[in-house]
């Protein structure tokens, strides 16, 4: 299950307030970040660790994961105008993180910052992913 949405803040100056990373676990899973949109959440990008969600989210959290999620943070940080008043964060812990990364990815939807499109194996559907049990 999907953890709820956790808000990183944006300082005064521009960067992201990451005090909040020591409530992501450091073991394999996926997770998302996101902006805020009205009563929902737009996902910008999904990804995935094998060791430590924790660590990813911190690297692209702090420009220096994901090339478009670091653009993405050095616009909002250079021009305040535009800067949303934080990026959000979920995850999900799961030791099948490279499966539920590509059912994310693979859809026609995926994340803008995803520029790759992950491929499902063959005769395996979205929705097969999403409603199996895959950690029991």
């Amino acid at each position: 299950m999907w953890s709820t949405w956790i808000e990183y803040p944006f300082n005064s100056d521009g960067t992201l307030n990451c005090d909040r990373l020591k409530s992501v676990p450091n073991g394999t899973g996926v997770y998302a970040i996101a902006t805020k949109t009205g009563s929902g959440h737009n996902v910008q990008y999904v990804g995935r660790s094998g060791r430590s969600m924790r660590g990813r989210l911190e690297s692209h959290l702090k420009g220096r994961g994901n090339h478009v999620i670091a653009s993405l943070l050095a616009q909002k940080r250079d021009r305040p105008q535009d800067r949303p008043n934080a990026l959000y964060v979920a995850y999900l812990e799961t030791k099948e993180h490279k499966l539920i990364e590509a059912a994310y990815i693979d859809a026609s939807d995926r994340p803008i910052c995803n520029l790759i499109k992950a491929k499902l194996p063959q005769g395996l559907r979205e929705e097969d992913v999403f409603r199996s049990s895959l950690d029991h």
